[in-house]
């Protein structure tokens, strides 16, 4: 048994590799452009988060909104949307952040001088909704709370 290598104990770190358990936290963007100023410096929060920032093409406004966070079961459209753009000028979908992550993203936007308006988390109710309706529901309910 001379020269035989010895096997890693279980556990040990590089044995096996673990999976996440669910998708990666991300942030949905809709009219943050990336070469503009404030997109960038959303993109750059995010980024020192650690947090996936997808950018929402306007063809893609119908898809899930889970979809956009590659929620198992939610796939994107069949068919591209070919409906009204929304009346939201800007958007930002927080998918997967704990609430401790939701609350520095908001901290830092502030300090960074990037804070959007309309923004909402994903959840279990709203997850199979098109991105179109939730963005357009949200800016309304914010349009309500901000009069």
């Amino acid at each position: 048994m001379a020269g035989r290598p010895k096997k890693k104990a279980a556990g040990s770190a590089g044995s096996k590799k673990v999976k996440p358990s669910g998708p990666v936290p991300c942030a949905v963007l809709w009219g943050l452009d990336p070469s503009g100023e404030k997109g960038a410096a959303v993109r750059a929060v995010l980024k020192e988060m650690g947090v996936v920032a997808r950018t929402a093409l306007p063809e893609r406004l119908g898809d899930p909104a889970g979809a956009f966070a590659r929620m198992p079961g939610l796939r994107p459209a069949m068919v591209p949307y070919a409906g009204q753009e929304p009346a939201v000028e800007e958007f930002v979908l927080l998918c997967g952040l704990t609430d401790a992550q939701v609350n520095d993203f908001l901290a830092r936007s502030r300090e960074a001088g990037c804070v959007v308006g309309p923004k909402a988390l994903l959840t279990k109710t709203n997850r199979a909704w098109p991105l179109v309706r939730l963005m357009e529901a949200v800016a309304a309910e914010h349009s309500q709370m901000s009069s």
